[in-house]
């Protein structure tokens, strides 16, 4: 039993497959207009909002009463104070802060500048979401690991 959990637990997440499975799932992105990335970020981090409303549910015992109206960062709050891993909720918050600021302001800080500077801007804005849409990917691909060796 212990030479299982040993084994188990030396599973690693190497930064290189990180980049390749990252990679590979952004390069359909790229053939989509601005306004569909957007929806693929935020639609990527709902279901990341739901897949840690689930993981409350299932391994805390939380109620789908209380976690209904859960934000992810309310989620996340949750989760670092029953200890979820650290490098973890690092990343949960690194995502949480590229959805406030894609969500909240993307859209209209890319229509002012759009019209102060003209379509050149959109250039700078699919920088912010590019970040965002790297940052999801990392969040899904992390949790996908840590859950199939159950070290979540």
């Amino acid at each position: 039993m212990a030479k299982d959990k040993k084994r188990r637990f030396n599973k690693k997440l190497k930064p290189k497959e990180l980049i390749t499975k990252i990679s590979k799932t952004l390069v359909p992105l790229d053939k989509l207009s601005f306004l569909e990335q957007y929806g693929m970020f935020m639609g990527k981090v709902q279901l990341v909002e739901f897949v840690l409303k689930k993981l409350l549910r299932n391994k805390y015992h939380y109620t789908e009463k209380k976690t209904e109206k859960f934000t992810l960062g309310a989620s996340i709050v949750e989760l670092k104070k029953l200890g979820l891993r650290k490098d973890f909720i690092f990343l949960l918050e690194q995502l949480n802060e590229y959805r406030i600021q894609i969500a909240h302001y993307l859209l209209a800080d890319d229509a002012i500048g759009k019209s102060l500077i003209g379509e050149k801007f959109e250039h700078l804005s699919m920088k912010t979401l590019n970040y965002g849409l790297i940052k999801v990917e990392e969040v899904i691909q992390v949790y996908d690991f840590l859950s199939a060796n159950k070290y979540l």
